[in-house]
């Protein structure tokens, strides 16, 4: 059966760095999509798309201050994702708060779209 990726992707924050990790979340996001297309309808495949958690930082998710304070950490069901195997609920995005891209936007559109034949 047919299924589609309602949310995926990977946070900007490292906590095992303790800082923004723009590398990590770029290579998270290209493997992710690269994984939807490997399996994509178009080419035989039973996934027929997915949207990448989150355009934009959420800066008022933590909630251990401010909504203008850019927390890290935060609470999600299961393990968290890489590299860290931690939600920081704030840093989603594949732009920043002031809507600059992250290395991860560059990354997704280097993914080729499969084209049906």
């Amino acid at each position: 059966k047919p299924f589609f990726l309602g949310e995926y992707g990977a946070d900007a924050f490292n906590a095992k760095i303790g800082r923004e990790d723009q590398e990590s979340q770029a290579v998270a996001t290209k493997a992710l999509t690269q994984e939807i297309v490997d399996h994509s309808s178009v080419t035989g495949g039973s996934c027929i798309g997915g949207f990448v958690f989150e355009l934009a930082d959420e800066w008022w998710k933590v909630g251990k201050s401010s909504a203008w304070v850019h927390d890290n950490g935060g609470q999600a069901p299961g393990s968290g994702p890489y590299p860290d195997m931690t939600f920081n609920e704030e840093w989603w995005g594949l732009v920043d708060i002031d809507r600059n891209p992250r290395k991860a936007l560059l990354a997704l559109g280097e993914v080729a779209i499969p084209i049906a034949r």
